[in-house]
């Protein structure tokens, strides 16, 4: 039987030849438009800027490193997918001090109290936390920033998706994947060591939202992030901790 993270290999190796990328979502104008926003927020709640070192782990094919790389901060990408390290390696030219390298995240190959940040976007939910926290904690330097963007399992879509097998292999879920109540990956963060840990509900534009809409759902899923009860449905959450 295969293991897990072969199962996510295959995945994501089908999915770079497919689509060039890790998901559909990724690929559409507002999904753009939400990539570009959620890597300013990471730029912003990591701490990101030169002189700083960061970890991505499951970065795919660099679109979300692409966002954070302009902070100046030197980003180290983990990616099980060789095929996605392939087009990473192409996109990420432009800037020298980020990177995208094949490996697994249950065993990274970096010293204990490396990183100053460990970040990423959408893919805590495809890892087998009992194993991959205990090593992105290992690797972050005491004081260290631990952010991520993931789904929000309380949003109806993410809750169907999830759930529903058939549903998710349609939008391209990987056969193990998962999404996160905002307490209890607080509480599973905390278990593992982590300090000061948070998750927030956030983020009301889907990624299939039509190119004309986009300003007007953005400016109201701003609003509807910050209004209380109806923002625990958002698609996603953001995640913080501290080493």
């Amino acid at each position: 039987m295969q293991s897990r993270n072969a199962r996510e290999r295959e995945h994501f190796d089908q999915l770079a030849d497919d689509l060039g990328a890790v998901w559909w979502g990724s690929v559409t104008k507002a999904g753009q438009r939400r990539l570009d926003e959620r890597g300013l927020i990471t730029v912003r709640r990591a701490d990101l800027r030169p002189g700083k070192l960061a970890l991505e782990p499951g970065a795919g094919n660099a679109e979300f490193t692409l966002r954070i790389a302009p902070s100046g901060a030197t980003i180290i990408g983990v990616e099980i997918s060789p095929k996605q390290v392939a087009i990473a390696r192409e996109r990420l030219r432009q800037f020298p001090q980020a990177s995208v390298i094949e490996g697994d995240v249950d065993h990274l190959d970096f010293p204990d109290d490396h990183f100053d940040a460990v970040v990423g976007q959408s893919v805590l939910h495809h890892f087998e936390l009992r194993s991959s926290l205990p090593e992105l904690h290992r690797v972050l330097k005491p004081g260290g920033k631990f952010f991520f963007l993931e789904p929000n399992m309380l949003n109806p879509q993410i809750a169907v998706e999830k759930s529903v097998k058939p549903v998710g292999r349609w939008l391209q879920n990987s056969p193990d994947e998962t999404a996160f109540f905002r307490w209890q990956v607080a509480r599973v963060l905390r278990r593992h060591g982590f300090r000061n840990a948070w998750a927030r509900p956030f983020d009301f534009l889907h990624p299939g939202t039509p190119a004309v809409m986009i300003p007007a759902v953005h400016a109201l899923s701003r609003v509807l992030s910050a209004t209380p009860v109806i923002r625990e449905i958002a698609g996603s959450l953001q995640i913080y901790a501290e080493k």
